[in-house]
Order: structure tokens, then C-alpha cells, then sequence
């Protein structure tokens, strides 16, 4: 099996850029589309600025 990233990981694995100015901050985010929601829930960044949501797994990152 290959450790390489394929082209189906590459597509699907991305995250969102946060800045400071957005903090705090909170999934899903005010641009999100209403169908498209989930309950909100404010995130807590990790010592290295990640987060994810409980909810839909999407991934965050402070700029």
C-alpha cells in the first residue's frame, strides 16, 4: 500500500483558513447557506491553530 496521497484524498481533504479578526469563531460559519446547517458550535483551536467541528467535520486553521 502506498503512503503517497492520492488525487480522490488531494480533492477531499482541505480546510479553511480562520484569521484572528473571526475569533471567536464558530461552525458553521455566517457565509454558510441555511439548508445547509448544523446546530452552531464555537470552536476551540489547539496549540498548533487547528479545530474541527464535532458536527460536519470540517477543518479549521488561525492564519
Amino acid at each position: 500500500m502506498s503512503s503517497q496521497v492520492d488525487d480522490f484524498q488531494q480533492k477531499h481533504v482541505s480546510f479553511s483558513v480562520v484569521e484572528g479578526k473571526d475569533l471567536p469563531f464558530h461552525c458553521p460559519p455566517k457565509e454558510a447557506q441555511k439548508w445547509n446547517m448544523h446546530p452552531k458550535v464555537f470552536l476551540k483551536f489547539n496549540k498548533k491553530g487547528k479545530a474541527a467541528c464535532p458536527y460536519c467535520g470540517a477543518s479549521y486553521e488561525l492564519a
